[in-house]
């Protein structure tokens, strides 16, 4: 069996989304509720059924997950980097450092290595310096469990360190899905000349517009119980590994990262002020978030660049990796 783009992101980045949508749940705090009953009930369920899951453990592989190099090449390993508040986060380097920087940003329940296949591409390794983290909660990096841990200038400082560490000067920054919130937790504690650039991919812009933005909940859940097979299909252990990373975050954690608030006025007035470019990346297939709610978030932007890329999925890089690289790069180029 096969296992596609859509069961896969609607998975991962929808599942609080589906929960909220089914029950018409209208407030972050109602949605919190839901999140911890969901997770109980899966507990309860795992618990129930010995078997299965005896069956599912075997053979047992040792691994520790907390190994800087666990899933990376080790051409390029990994690094921990330190926040401000003590939060220990995941992150890896790659290219050519004389090269623009891009800082990727993944989406919810799973970590950096989404983006392997960018990461070991060897004409984007060519063109850019590729910069990628764990964001805290998900894969490699801490997991805290308290709302001090998730305001956000946590989130923004999380950045700072790796931007710190990999001594970056004016990045451009890559948000895909959830992860491009993060963005506007940056700008609300910097400048907009502390990166070059914004890079939208299929990309919730803040977290005020979270669920405005997101397919229908039962649509999603239709995508996700009927889609087993795709063009291009998911390869097995990228597939198991995605979904574990999602598994093993703790339920507070992601509490947390759904009910957080933020300030997105830093953001949109980089926008309307015309002091950064960004450029909006959409799948034609993407049936986990909607182009148009999304533009009108940002409406007002000055220096926009929207493209959608036929045939793409949410997972836009995966489903059209050559026309992900070259609007990507080509943009890149005439915005240094």
């Amino acid at each position: 069996m096969l296992f596609s783009l859509k069961a896969l992101s609607s998975a991962m980045g929808l599942l609080p989304l589906v929960v909220a949508n089914i029950q018409d749940i209208q407030t972050r705090d109602t949605v919190s509720q839901y999140l911890v009953v969901l997770a109980r009930y899966t507990d309860a369920q795992a618990a129930a059924d010995d078997t299965i899951e005896r069956r599912l453990v075997e053979p047992v592989i040792p691994i520790n997950p907390t190994d800087a190099n666990f899933g990376i090449s080790a051409v390029a390993p990994g690094r921990f980097v330190t926040s401000a508040d003590g939060t220990k986060i995941f992150a890896e380097a790659r290219g050519n450092p004389l090269k623009p920087a891009i800082v990727f940003i993944h989406g919810f329940g799973i970590g950096a290595m989404a983006f392997n296949e960018i990461f070991d591409d060897l004409v984007w390794l060519d063109q850019a310096y590729l910069v990628r983290y764990d964001t805290r909660g998900h894969g490699r990096s801490d997991k805290p469990t308290t709302a001090a841990a998730w305001v956000s200038q946590r989130l923004a400082e999380d950045f700072d360190a790796v931007v710190q560490s990999y001594n970056l000067n004016k990045p451009f920054v890559l948000g895909w899905s959830i992860g491009a919130t993060h963005i506007a937790d940056i700008l609300s504690f910097h400048p907009p000349s502390y990166i070059s650039g914004i890079i939208y991919d299929a990309a919730a812009p803040d977290m005020d517009s979270l669920f405005s933005i997101a397919a229908p909940g039962p649509v999603a859940l239709l995508i996700l119980i009927s889609s087993t097979s795709a063009t291009p299909a998911l390869e097995w252990n990228f597939y198991l590994a995605c979904l574990g990373d999602g598994v093993v975050q703790p339920r507070a954690a992601t509490q947390f990262l759904f009910t957080r608030t933020q300030n997105s006025t830093g953001l949109l007035q980089a926008g309307t002020s015309g002091a950064l470019p960004l450029l909006a990346i959409f799948g034609a297939n993407d049936k986990v978030v909607m182009e148009q709610p999304i533009l009108n978030v940002i409406a007002g932007w000055q220096r926009l660049n929207v493209t959608t890329l036929p045939n793409a999925e949410h997972f836009t890089w995966i489903s059209q990796p050559v026309l992900f690289r070259q609007t990507v790069l080509q943009w890149i180029t005439h915005h240094p």
